[in-house]
């Protein structure tokens, strides 16, 4: 038997939280002043998505009760003593992590260039008249490296009016620019769980005032993108 982990915890626990995956106890490994919560798991058993979502449900309903760090679903120890001595040599970050999320939920920004499609069909058709192969694949070579240019260019001005409006710690907001074709921004942010709602309602207010991209807002759900202890 193994052990099926879900969230770190500050130690004590905050109480009896009810029952782990399928029904099943949730067992409590600890070490100086941090600990693991995690259900008792037969390695031969598979995991599917219905045991994923359980897996998230209960990392909101650990959250509720205290701040916790969710854990990746799937993340598995043989047992108690090898779940406190992985948390051992990071207790001094888990805190420190964990007093960054106490508190707070996790909203999550997106956004997606409107015009994605028509750019790729424009740089693929956009060739000078009577031009060679050559000729043609440079100049389209050079039109993408321009375009990419000034995709970035743009998405740091988006990115920076969101954590402008968001008005938050440095450490509190996670985002990165152009990750992937047709992405613009990509952003999560830490803050004050009894603000949560206003404060997803002021992001979709702004993202819906961009013209060039579509922006989706989610959460407020636990700090997923906040459960590393920041470098």
């Amino acid at each position: 038997m193994s052990l099926l982990a879900h969230a770190i915890t500050s130690a004590p626990p905050a109480g009896p939280l009810g029952v782990g995956l399928r029904g099943r106890p949730l067992a409590w490994a600890e070490a100086d002043g941090v600990g693991l919560w995690s259900t008792d798991w037969d390695p031969a058993e598979k995991l599917g998505r219905a045991d994923a979502l359980e897996h998230h449900g209960l990392i909101a309903r650990i959250c509720a009760a205290q701040a916790c760090l969710p854990v990746r679903f799937g993340t598995a120890f043989a047992s108690r003593e090898a779940a406190a001595a992985s948390l051992a040599p990071r207790c001094v970050e888990l805190c420190a992590a964990l007093d960054r999320v106490a508190g707070r939920t996790e909203l999550a920004v997106t956004l997606l260039w409107r015009d994605h499609a028509g750019s790729r069909l424009e740089a693929q058709s956009d060739s000078p008249p009577g031009a060679g192969p050559g000729r043609r694949y440079l100049e389209a070579g050079r039109r993408r490296e321009a375009r990419l240019r000034e995709r970035r260019a743009r998405a740091r001005q988006l990115a920076d009016r969101l954590v402008a409006k968001l008005a938050e710690e440095p450490r509190l907001v996670w985002h990165e620019i152009c990750t992937a074709e047709g992405v613009a921004v990509s952003l999560a942010v830490l803050v004050p769980s009894d603000r949560a709602l206003q404060r997803r309602s002021e992001l979709e207010g702004l993202v819906s005032s961009f013209d060039d991209v579509v922006g989706v807002v989610n959460g407020p759900w636990p700090p997923y993108s906040f459960a590393e202890p920041a470098d």
